[in-house]
């Protein structure tokens, strides 16, 4: 999102990848150890306000984030990210992929379509999945780590 929201959530397709710092995938066949932070030369990036398909940004807040992809599966169809998200508010239309996201710190409120909200935080874990509707709040600095599938987002 960032992703990125939420990366994580949470996240604009052409400013996302641009803005994150990519490693490329591990062909190797080692472990790839993942940091829990953004490395400190990655720069922000102030999202705009509204992607139609995707998301509109609420009350007066502003999307803006700092991502990190330490990975990417070769074939380009799954990435693990890392994002700090400065405090937003979003409505998302629908989200374009699944995100499995693990809250590193801060705390997310998620509201679901059907008006029901999940309140996450440090530690936990949980799945934003594709198609999603409802809104992502989140008061404070956010940070996450995210596997993301099918990556829509991508260069």
């Amino acid at each position: 999102m960032p992703g990125a929201w939420v990366r994580a959530l949470t996240l604009a397709p052409a400013l996302l990848l641009a803005a994150c710092a990519v490693t490329p995938p591990s062909e190797t066949g080692k472990t790839v150890p993942i940091a829990k932070r953004v490395p400190d030369h990655v720069k922000t990036t102030q999202a705009p306000d509204t992607d139609p398909a995707h998301y509109q940004v609420l009350a007066g807040t502003h999307f803006s984030y700092r991502c990190h992809v330490p990975y990417v599966l070769s074939t380009q169809q799954a990435a693990i990210e890392v994002c700090e998200i400065d405090p937003v508010k979003l409505q998302i239309l629908h989200w374009p992929e699944t995100e499995v996201i693990q809250i590193v710190s801060g705390r997310v409120s998620i509201t679901e379509a059907d008006g029901s909200t999940r309140h996450y935080a440090a530690g936990d874990l949980f799945v934003l999945p594709q198609g999603f509707k409802g809104i992502w709040e989140q008061a404070e600095p956010l940070s996450k780590v995210v596997v993301r599938h099918p990556l829509f987002w991508k260069d």
